[in-house]
């Protein structure tokens, strides 16, 4: 059996040793191709970096061309500002000249005056001065050159606008897509974290599982070499014995027969007590060893355990820094979408010239409704005459008298005073029209049994006050059946306590329960009179 138990323990652990190396080989694979990931996403990386860096110097150079461009345009501007400056400068020069020949022809003859055609020269300065531009081919070139410069600026600027606006979109995809392989190595980085984790657990237990393995080895080749220096021993018991045998035959033939006898009787005398002592000290050598075992083997289970409570500490503590690092991520995360929100609505929503009154603060969400009433008096009622059955089981015959009395008028007024209680409390008492077995004449109102008392009693618990919502059902026919069977019964057994005489025999268990029925016969009489009272006077 011990041998069959081993291998069992021994195929046990060797099976577990070989889950844990295919786990172990498993784990290893999707180490190396999640390492195999991580190099080509660290690939992608770099290359989304080196066309970053590349966007990144187009656009200083489309930047500086612009800077140029906006400087060759200053210039411009400032060369033109100083032709027209300089042209109205010739014009007004112009005038004063035109005044002055005037004030010399008029000093001179009429024939002078006569041949000098002064209408063209007439009509051409108000055409100027209405123009304001320099008649001269030199200003007109020149203006006709800044012009066309200028437009072939102005195409320059909204073409490297164009290429600035796409150089910005492809920079905030690439950055996006940089954002986005950062994210995946920071979760490659962690899964292989963890699969390190993980690899490191299943080293520690191969290694447990060793250690066990090797332990049983041990335990196993020790109980092989007691069990072969015990089979030795016996071997030699046997030669002995044989030995002896032939020894003793040998007496009996050379000795005569009293004296061998006497001889022989003595040797097994001496060899029985020598057998007796090598037995009780081998049993005593298999009791120690068994010891040892077992000591053994709690001292296995307490490694085991320790064990055990080592990898769930480090499992604890693992979950823990998972825990914190889930909040700081959700806090980032809250943090990055506050801000995320505030650049849309700046985005969206321009800044008004007036700030306006803040919105009101949403309208506090309405009260829960109150709780259903779950109290039943006749649930009370059946529990405080099953507490009077479980009390008075045990009371005998003897003290049968006075023990009913103060337990009747206990139930009564208990059952009174939460009736009482529970009217006092505005319980609305609704009378149910029910044909019954037994009746009570009532002024003005027919005939109800105690039974409609206590179902109006019951609805009118369940049944909200004024205050809450009407929507509530009536009893169903099921659970006034139950009721009626309920009272049937103890009906029943009240007419059979009555029938009884048998008072000074001793109290078996159904007379136990019908003189329990009778206090709770009375009980539900009191109540139906206190219930009619209420509503009488109501």
């Amino acid at each position: 059996m011990a041998s069959t138990g081993e291998q069992k323990e021994e195929k046990m652990i060797s099976d577990l040793s070989n889950q844990v190396l295919l786990q172990y080989e498993i784990l290893q694979k999707e180490y190396e191709k999640s390492k195999k990931e991580c190099k080509q996403m660290q690939e992608e990386r770099d290359e989304a970096l080196r066309k970053l860096k590349e966007f990144e110097q187009v656009s200083h150079r489309v930047i500086e061309e612009v800077n140029n461009i906006q400087e060759n345009l200053e210039i411009e501007k400032t060369c033109r500002e100083s032709v027209e400056a300089l042209a109205s400068k010739l014009n007004r020069q112009n005038r004063s000249l035109k005044r002055k020949s005037m004030l010399f022809m008029s000093r001179l003859g009429a024939d002078v005056i006569a041949e000098i055609s002064l209408d063209d020269e007439g009509d051409e300065d108000p055409q100027e001065e209405e123009s304001g531009v320099c008649s001269s081919s030199h200003c007109q070139i020149v203006i006709t050159e800044l012009r066309d410069k200028l437009e072939v600026i102005l195409a320059e600027k909204k073409q490297i606008a164009i290429d600035l606006e796409t150089t910005r979109e492809q920079l905030c995809q690439t950055r996006q897509e940089l954002l986005k392989e950062k994210h995946d190595n920071t979760v490659l980085i962690a899964e292989t974290f963890q699969q390190k984790k993980l690899l490191g657990k299943y080293n520690r237990v191969s290694q447990y599982a060793l250690d066990e393995f090797e332990a049983l080895q041990d335990d196993l080749n020790l109980e092989r070499d007691l069990r072969s220096e015990a089979e030795k021993f016996a071997h030699e018991m046997l030669v002995e014995q044989k030995k002896l045998k032939r020894q003793s035959q040998m007496l009996i033939q050379s000795v005569p027969p009293t004296e061998a006898l006497q001889k022989a009787l003595a040797e097994i005398n001496t060899l029985t007590h020598t057998l007796e002592t090598q037995r009780l000290e081998h049993q005593q050598q298999v009791k120690a060893l068994e010891e040892q075992i077992h000591g053994s083997d709690l001292k296995k289970q307490l490694s085991a355990l320790q064990r055990q409570t080592e990898l769930l500490d480090e499992e604890r503590k693992e979950w823990q820094h998972k825990h914190t690092k889930a909040e700081t991520e959700a806090k980032d995360l809250r943090f990055t979408v506050e801000e995320l929100k505030k650049k849309l609505q700046q985005v969206s929503n321009p800044p008004p010239a007036a700030p306006g009154p803040p919105p009101p603060p949403p309208p506090p969400p309405p009260p829960p409704p109150p709780p259903a009433s779950s109290s039943n008096p006749l649930s009370s009622l059946l529990s405080i005459l099953r507490k009077k059955k479980d009390v008075s089981a045990e009371i005998a015959l003897v003290e049968k008298d006075s023990s009913e009395k103060t337990p009747e008028k206990d139930t009564r007024q208990q059952a009174v005073d939460e009736m009482m209680q529970r009217i006092k409390k505005g319980v609305q008492l609704r009378r149910v029209s029910q044909r019954t077995n037994r009746a009570r004449p009532e002024p003005k109102e027919g005939t109800n049994s105690a039974i409609q008392e206590l179902h109006g009693i019951l609805n009118s618990v369940k049944r909200p006050g004024p205050s809450s919502s009407p929507g509530t059902c009536p009893p169903s026919p099921s659970q006034k059946s139950e009721l009626e069977k309920a009272l049937e019964r103890r009906r029943g057994a009240l007419k059979a306590a009555k029938n009884n005489t048998n008072s000074n025999t001793a109290l078996d268990l159904p007379q136990i329960k019908q003189t329990q029925s009778e206090p709770g016969q009375n009980t539900r009489d009191q109540v139906q009179d206190q219930v009619h009272n209420t509503h009488n006077m109501r």
